[in-house]
């Protein structure tokens, strides 16, 4: 397989998110990457202006990573309570995560090169 090889309709699939405090999304790709009916695993960094105001003028700025698993349905309540119960997201402030059915999908693994 390739890394741009498809992964058609064949599969039924699901997508989960999680956002999550900043600086957790690196340990949780590596600890899901081989993890059972995982397809495609990534992260990214995110930030945003909220409503709240720490003063006059200044927004409040808030950093997260989003991990993105493409997961097969059959083990995706597995791998949805294991991220839930890793990633700290049932304490306040933790995250939040949510679950949704795909069609098709492009895996995206990390790779040893990788410099992050």
């Amino acid at each position: 397989m390739t890394v741009l090889h498809h992964i058609g309709r064949e599969i039924p699939k699901e997508l989960i998110t999680a956002v999550i405090a900043a600086g957790r999304g690196k340990s949780l790709v590596q600890r899901f990457c081989e993890a059972p009916g995982v397809l495609s695993i990534s992260h990214h960094h995110a930030r945003g202006a909220g409503t709240r105001r720490v003063r006059r003028g200044q927004l409040y700025f808030q950093e997260q990573d989003v991990v993105l698993i493409l997961v097969e349905a059959e083990q995706a309540g597995e791998v949805f309570q294991a991220v839930y119960e890793a990633g700290d997201i049932g304490r306040p402030g933790g995250g939040i995560m949510f679950s949704e059915p795909v069609l098709r999908g492009h895996p995206m693994m990390p790779f040893e090169g990788a410099d992050w």
